[in-house]
């Protein structure tokens, strides 16, 4: 007897509640929805130049019923037809809204926003540019990295409108990182898209090479520095006229350096720019060899007629 007591104690609770909703959801409601907003009739030979919104907010009306089975319409769009226009065009969002934002029959729009929307678009162009990798590394000790990090291909093919192309001179990939590297690396890493809007670069993804060997260190005394362009009328003495250096770079090529291999210079035009009395000079090195240590770090000059 509890047993049915229970079961008609639940039955007329949710006798109750579908009584409650079947009336309820009768009435009319205001809700709030998010549409995306779609370009479409884009010319071949034109592309945006400027961002629009992702979405527009349609505040609608209808009754409960039917704001809940909107949620269940597939592909609700708000469509922008750009066939017609060239360069620039304010369209205004609550105009030709039937055609624009097709909602199942009995639901009404109360407001959308934004109230207009700037649709910028100018010559569609492609434009090669060099990669740019974001790497991110550490070193196990004793090794380092030998030479640039290198991508294959070493450019990029951008689409998009001109005068977004017009300000980029490279193209960067999605930021990687490696830690405690001791071997070189050869990955595919890919190519950023989103580093600017409206852009699209091909291929989507580059072959990242590191190559990565254990490092030495050597040491070269007696470097000659040579002052440039000096003019006939002066001459410039060095004190001292000579430098000692010391290199670090790949085993390898550290192996493989000679003295010989090594200039050093100054600039005339750094001396007549000179307020301190010394300058460093500049060593110019072999391929993936870096100077770590330069003795004297400056060179103090007299200048003579």
């Amino acid at each position: 007897m509890k047993n049915k007591s229970i079961h008609i104690v639940i039955f007329s609770a949710l006798f109750a509640v579908v009584l409650w909703l079947s009336v309820n959801m009768g009435y009319e409601y205001q809700s709030v929805i998010s549409v995306p907003l779609v370009l479409d009739n884009i010319k071949p030979n034109r592309a945006l130049a400027r961002p629009i919104p992702s979405s527009l907010n349609v505040k609608v009306r209808s009754s409960g019923w039917q704001l809940v089975g909107l949620s269940f319409v597939p592909n609700i769009h708000y469509v922008l037809d750009v066939g017609d226009i060239s360069n620039r065009y304010n369209f205004s969002t609550s105009k030709d809204i039937t055609e624009r934002l097709k909602l199942p029959q009995g639901i009404r729009t109360i407001d959308i926003k934004p109230e207009t929307v700037a649709v910028v678009l100018d010559e569609k162009i492609k434009k090669n540019v060099p990669v740019e990798a974001l790497v991110r590394m550490s070193f196990r000790d004793g090794y380092g990295v030998v030479g640039d990090v290198r991508t294959t291909p070493d450019s990029v093919t951008l689409t998009g409108a001109r005068s977004l192309l017009d300000k980029i001179d490279q193209w960067q990939t999605e930021p990687v990182e490696f830690s405690n590297l001791k071997s070189g690396v050869n990955t595919r890493v890919a190519v950023s898209d989103t580093f600017a809007f409206g852009i699209t670069p091909a291929p989507s993804f580059v072959s990242l090479q590191i190559d990565v060997q254990p490092t030495a260190e050597k040491s070269f005394k007696g470097i000659p520095v040579e002052v440039n362009q000096v003019p006939r009328n002066r001459v410039v003495v060095l004190i001292p006229p000579k430098v000692d250096i010391i290199i670090r770079g790949g085993v390898e090529q550290i192996a493989a350096a000679e003295q010989k291999d090594f200039s050093a210079y100054i600039d005339y035009k750094s001396i007549l720019l000179d307020t301190t009395g010394s300058l460093q000079a500049v060593v110019t090195t072999p391929r993936n060899i870096k100077v770590v240590k330069q003795q004297p770090e400056r060179l103090q000059y007299v200048v003579r007629k």
